[in-house]
């Protein structure tokens, strides 16, 4: 038999893999001691010059932009299916799909309009289930975070690959339903990779792999920031208003909701859940992915933005992370316009301080001191879709997602305490809260919200 797998073997392969769940699964961002360094061979990959069928579910900027990734990582991917709620994201995917491409041959992986190949375009509720009904092989999922959860489950049970944008989800209800997934997507031999980019930057991963080497010795607190100078869904909504997508509609119509989903909580989960998530991962990345054991919170809204037109969000939070034994980690966000900008992570340590920045340097101070010298290497957001191509081509899984459902967590909890101004367990939070922001109807009907959370009123259920 030929060492080559046909495309129609690759498509079918996921169904019948359940009796290899008992091989250990890669992945960068693997919790589990070891894990990381063994592959799981299964019969779900791409040989040679086969093509890989990928769909789009979500054509936004994101969307597009992950689109564009998956082409630059793997000149084998061929985009085939689009799906988007609003037709205007349809008719336009295209065109700026092309733009996004141009100049991005020079990575050397992909990245050429040849790879645009849409065959299918889906619009609606339901697009996300019509796209995975097709024979694409790998589903990319760039929606609003509200949604991530039912296209996963969608995606899964048909038995496809994934690439999932982070958040993995908004609440503790859907983070419960996650770990479903998950743990179904093992069973049935499936890949899964998720967004957070920096496990590909190679100076990330060298600084981590030095702090779990003991290069500053034991931890003792640790710091992450993503300080913005400007309020996302302040210029997307301006820029929408402009366009004519928001006439006719106001902030308690549930369109007027999801086209503005950066600025509503239900949404997006708000900023330190839907963004600030990359450097809350990275910290937990570092420390093992352990969990916190009590949670105490602060936060607000202090831009002037009006309310409910920038939508029902908070601007700041603040939250101190006990993780036990004396170890915090003090987690920062700020979306305020015309503020000062800082986006960076870092762990400190009995020995030395690792400090890492996505668009900076990554270093340790201490005795062991180091600076990363990896320069001009291609974006990570390329390089983790490289590595769900490479990982099929090779016979290989990749599940990012558990690591990815932990960070969300860990930022749903500090969103829950600056809410409410109340100090939790954790583990309450896990077992016991019942907290669900999705809309009991998924339609484009009114939509009425309470406004900004008041902490001190807002109530922990």
């Amino acid at each position: 038999m030929s060492g080559k797998m046909d495309r129609r073997s690759f498509v079918k392969a996921g169904a019948a893999l359940g009796a290899m769940a008992a091989f250990p699964v890669i992945g960068c961002n693997s919790s589990k001691a070891g894990e990381g360094d063994l592959p799981k061979y299964s019969g779900a990959a791409i040989k040679g010059s086969d093509k890989i069928k990928v769909g789009l579910i979500g054509c936004g900027g994101r969307g597009t932009g992950a689109a564009t990734n998956a082409m630059n990582g793997c000149n084998n991917v061929e985009l085939v299916a689009v799906a988007d709620l609003f037709q205007d994201k349809l008719d336009s995917v295209e065109s700026r799909l092309k733009s996004q491409l141009k100049g991005q041959e020079k990575f050397g992986f992909g990245g050429k309009e040849s790879q645009i190949n849409i065959q299918h375009k889906f619009c609606g509720f339901d697009a996300y289930k019509k796209l995975c009904e097709t024979d694409v092989d790998v589903v990319i999922d760039a929606c609003p975070p509200a949604f991530r959860t039912p296209h996963a489950e969608a995606i899964v049970n048909a038995g496809k690959h994934a690439f999932l944008e982070k958040p993995a989800c908004i609440d503790i209800t859907q983070m419960r339903k996650m770990r479903e997934i998950s743990a179904l997507a093992d069973k049935k031999g499936l890949s899964i990779m998720v967004g957070t980019q920096r496990h590909y930057n190679r100076g990330y991963q060298e600084a981590i792999e030095r702090v779990k080497n003991g290069d500053i010795g034991e931890i003792v607190a640790a710091q992450c920031y993503w300080n913005s100078a400007g309020y996302v869904g302040h210029s997307q909504h301006d820029a929408m208003e402009k366009q004519g997508l928001l006439k006719g509609l106001s902030p308690d119509d549930m369109e007027y909701q999801i086209r503005n989903w950066f600025s509503f909580i239900w949404a997006s989960g708000d900023h330190i859940v839907e963004q600030h998530v990359h450097n809350i991962d990275v910290v937990l990345w570092a420390m093992g992915y352990k969990l916190p054991v009590e949670v105490n919170g602060m936060g607000g809204r202090s831009t002037d933005l009006p309310v409910m037109t920038y939508g029902d969000r908070f601007s700041h939070f603040a939250i101190d992370y006990d993780m036990g034994d004396g170890v915090h980690i003090a987690s920062y966000c700020r979306q305020d316009p015309n503020t000062a900008g800082h986006v960076m992570e870092r762990v400190i340590g009995t020995k030395g301080i690792m400090e890492t920045h996505e668009w900076g340097k990554q270093r340790i101070t201490g005795a062991k001191a180091w600076e990363s010298p990896y320069k001009n290497t291609p974006p990570s957001v390329i390089m983790e879709h490289k590595a769900l191509y490479d990982a099929l081509k090779e016979g290989k899984r990749i599940n990012a997602l558990p690591d990815l459902i932990t960070s969300t967590g860990v930022g749903i909890a500090g969103r829950m305490s600056a809410f409410s101004g109340k100090r939790f367990k954790y583990g309450w939070m896990v077992e016991k809260s019942q907290e669900d922001l999705m809309p009991k109807q998924m339609a484009f009907v009114k939509n009425p919200l309470p406004g900004v959370p008041v902490p001190g009123k807002y109530q922990l259920v």
